[in-house]
């Protein structure tokens, strides 16, 4: 078999799909023989108390790995029905875990075809809207700042542990004080405080049209926050956190969507009356008068071409699969800008940050992009070597919608 680097990238495409199918069934094959082992209770055979105790001592899986397969297997037990959509990747071990909470016989073949190729949040939120959850009380919460020990420094948690150990408290609870020990010079000083896992801010669903958003803030942005509560005390007379954030993505969403052209004007600027409302008018105002390359492009033709693209990265991949990410959109020019392409509605195009430097290192190679490139995780390669074969021409590598 040949060696990844010398296939060619559509080779290497459907390589990866077989090796994908092979894992999804090696995987299924691997929860139905871990579900004879339980019912046979073969772990006490072996020497273990437990199915979980042996696939951590025996099978070596962490906690987490262990976890999602002995739930997934204990919903497939239930529902055999589910070995077909986990093999062909309609599911997977963590939304089979999430839909067991939720599956009845009369209600598994409606959201088995409602969660098929979906993404964990949106099972979360399927999940959340047959049996709804007990959602969050609103508020703001100081977390406690712990001290380290003489010992701390010895032993790291990992970043799961000390996300489970730093506790929340309710606001006005005293702050521990430490006991002063021994006279000073008798023992070292503590070691400096280890830096703290950063929480990751995450969203989940409570019911089907409410999810509860969990999020940790420095001081200034606490401080920010109230601020805008007080300034929207008329508005929101209550002042109720969600109605406070809503206003407050609402204008920011006002402001900058009018800089990438996502949003329009409320009152129409003169030039814009001028050219007309409607995309076609701007594409004859714009094809009447070239600009020239690098020239600022005007909001009203931002505007159409988002509209046009709906928001999203318009390249479409060799399978037809169209990229449809909303993460970094960038303007592309079809005919680049430094090649005299005008900035007009049929030279430009909705891109994701990776697909235009794809589409720029396709037209002007991948050294001379290199020398642009602003970090180094901002194009579709981090390959960068002598020894690498340059891109092919962005035709045969995928296409844009129309």
């Amino acid at each position: 078999m040949s060696a990844p680097a010398a296939l060619e990238s559509n080779a290497l495409a459907i390589r990866l799909r077989e090796l994908a199918g092979e894992e999804r069934n090696v995987q299924v094959d691997f929860l139905l023989h871990l579900d004879e082992f339980d019912r046979r209770r073969a772990f006490v055979e072996a020497g273990h108390a437990s199915l979980w105790a042996y696939c951590l001592e025996a099978l070596h899986l962490r906690e987490g790995a262990a976890g999602r397969r002995i739930q997934a297997m204990r919903v497939l037990r239930r529902f055999p029905t589910l070995e077909a959509p986990l093999r062909d990747g309609r599911l997977c071990l963590s939304t089979v875990a999430l839909l067991g909470q939720v599956l009845t016989e009369e209600n598994v073949d409606d959201l088995l075809a409602r969660a098929a190729f979906r993404t964990r949040a949106e099972v979360e939120h399927l999940v959340a809207s047959v049996q709804a959850r007990t959602a969050p009380r609103a508020g703001l919460r100081k977390l406690t700042e712990r001290a380290p020990t003489a010992g701390s420094a010895a032993l790291q948690l990992p970043a799961s542990d000390a996300g489970q150990a730093e506790t929340a408290t309710e606001p006005g609870t005293a702050k521990p004080t430490l006991d002063p020990g021994p006279a000073a010079g008798a023992l070292p000083g503590p070691p400096p405080p280890a830096a703290q896992p950063k929480r990751r801010a995450e969203t989940l669903a409570v019911s089907e049209s409410h999810w509860s958003l969990r999020v940790t803030l420095d001081r200034a942005c606490k401080e920010d926050l109230e601020t805008l509560r007080s300034l929207l005390s008329h508005k929101v007379p209550d002042g109720d956190l969600a109605a406070v954030l809503h206003e407050a993505i609402r204008c920011a969403i006002e402001k900058h969507g009018k800089r990438k052209g996502a949003v329009a004007p409320e009152r129409k600027t003169k030039r814009a009356k001028q050219a007309g409302t409607t995309i076609a008018s701007a594409s004859k105002k714009t094809a009447a008068k070239p600009p020239a390359a690098r020239t600022t492009i005007p909001a009203i033709v931002r505007r159409a071409v988002w509209t046009r693209d709906g928001g999203r990265c318009a390249w479409v991949g060799p399978d037809g699969c169209r990229c449809n990410s909303r993460w970094k959109l960038e303007l592309d020019h079809i005919q680049p800008a430094a090649l005299g392409g005008p900035s007009t509605i049929e030279n430009l195009r909705l891109a994701c940050r990776a697909h235009n430097l794809l589409h720029a290192e396709s037209t002007f190679g991948r050294e001379h992009m290199d020398r642009f490139r602003r970090d180094a995780g901002d194009g579709p390669s981090s390959l960068s070597r002598a020894d690498v074969a340059p891109l092919r021409p962005v035709r045969q590598l995928g296409m844009w919608a129309p």
